[in-house]
């Protein structure tokens, strides 16, 4: 249902800031918590059985920054999104 209340925009290239920190591709998640805090959202990914864990975070970031996707994949950052949500 998240999926279908946002557009995924591509205009960074899978590398979210948080604070003076940066989150990229193949970080695990403990250290994204600790850089980012805890997500605004988390949602379970239902993935064909040889993945053993797949979420999907939600961080929003304030006002005029779009919110960032994060999917999470066996502990590891697969990839990171920017979505612009609909007016």
């Amino acid at each position: 249902m998240l999926m279908a209340l946002v557009l995924p925009y591509n205009a960074m290239a899978d590398i979210l800031r948080c604070g003076s920190h940066l989150i990229q591709d193949g970080d695990d998640a403990f250290s994204v918590i600790d850089k980012c805090g805890e997500p605004t959202q988390r949602m379970t990914i239902a993935d064909p059985v040889y993945f053993s864990s797949a979420e999907l975070w939600r961080y929003d970031r304030g006002a005029r920054k779009f919110p960032a996707l994060i999917r999470i994949v066996d502990g590891v950052v697969e990839s990171i999104r920017f979505v612009k949500t609909p007016r």
